[in-house]
């Protein structure tokens, strides 16, 4: 029951806005219609009730201009040029991009027109379409537009943030379209975030100036990157040099063997003959040089060849690895695709 309630209520609060956009539309489509059957004095009422304070229906910005260029097409027709170029100039000051169909209206009405254009400088961007762009093989396209012959220049920048890049700037009159690469003055890949496109023009004709700028938002589309590996823990490495403890080992084993040779040949004196205790002694001297030498050569040149190549070739199938995971990632980065959205106001990057 309480949503039967509340969609009652949304729809009593919604009837007026759609009575009214229904409004203004029929009274435009009649309009038309007159003007169709060339009746232009039953056309022009209903048409200035569109654009009359008074109106009590609402008026989209389409529909006002609509109304203004036929009010101009009809007044033309009349032979009222002076009136025909306000209106037409009224149409085109609100929708710089307003055209007459060749095929729909008379020379002497598309003069007018080109009157009212010359008369009135206007420039205008087009708002952003949707789009995803892969910068490689296509582009960002703008479209701007000059009522008349004008300098002209169009220049994107992130919003508060860097310099402008100009994209066009010379003479412009009529619609152009402007493409960009997505890259930004520095020549790299415009960061995702918001940007503006700002049209600025001065009238070769009149020397009256205008501007006019829309938003849009920018995101890459990127492949997912991998991870390098990370650098060989040495616990994960051959140890490449004796340590200090193997060296001391070193000469506790010489000095062992040498304590043992003397004890032996002590226990022993009156059983060996004289050579016999002499060659105990030279083994146990012997022991001991051997072990304090060992020490000396782990000290000074203590690496074990084997285990420095094993622990080379590991750490040298880590940098292959990691160099194709860069190489592959490069390429991800290289096919970064842009993705263009139209926004309103400055507001937040994304």
């Amino acid at each position: 029951m309480r949503r039967l309630v509340w969609a009652a209520v949304f729809a009593v609060g919604a009837a007026p806005a759609l009575a009214a956009q229904g409004s203004t539309e029929e009274l435009l489509v009649q309009a038309h219609a007159f003007y169709e059957r060339l009746e232009v004095e039953r056309a022009l009422p209903l048409l200035r009730q569109v654009v009359s304070p008074n109106w009590p229906f609402e008026v989209t910005a389409d529909q006002r201009v609509d109304a203004y260029k036929y009010l101009g097409a009809c007044l033309a027709l009349a032979g009222k040029r002076d009136s025909a170029v306000l209106y037409f100039r009224a149409a085109i000051e609100r929708d710089p991009f307003t055209e007459l169909d060749e095929s729909r209206f008379t020379p002497a009405q598309l003069a007018t027109f080109d009157e009212a254009r010359r008369r009135t400088l206007a420039v205008a961007v087009r708002p952003v379409q949707s789009a995803r762009v892969d910068p490689r093989t296509a582009r960002v396209t703008f479209t701007v537009v000059a009522t008349h012959a004008a300098l002209v220049d169009v220049k994107l920048s992130a919003v508060g943030a860097g310099t402008p890049l100009v994209l066009f700037q010379g003479t412009l009159n009529g619609v152009r379209e402007i493409a960009w690469d997505g890259l930004l003055v520095n020549r790299r890949l415009a960061p995702p975030g918001r940007y503006t496109l700002a049209v600025a023009g001065r009238s070769r004709v009149t020397g009256a100036s205008d501007s006019a700028r829309v938003y849009f938002d920018l995101r890459h589309e990127v492949a997912v990157l991998e991870d390098t590996v990370a650098d060989l823990d040495q616990r994960r490495l051959l140890p490449e040099r004796m340590s200090p403890e193997a060296a001391r080992r070193d000469v506790a084993k010489g000095a062992g063997v040498a304590a043992a040779a003397l004890l032996i040949a002590g226990a022993a004196n009156g059983d060996l003959a004289g050579s016999e205790r002499g060659a105990a002694v030279v083994v146990a001297a012997t022991a001991a040089v051997t072990g304090v030498v060992a020490f000396l050569v782990h000290r000074r040149h203590g690496a074990i060849p084997e285990n420095v190549a094993a622990n080379a070739r590991r750490r040298a199938q880590r940098d292959s690895v990691n160099a194709g995971v860069r190489a592959r990632n490069a390429d991800r980065i290289a096919a970064t695709a842009l993705l263009v959205s139209p926004a309103a106001g400055e507001g937040a990057g994304p």
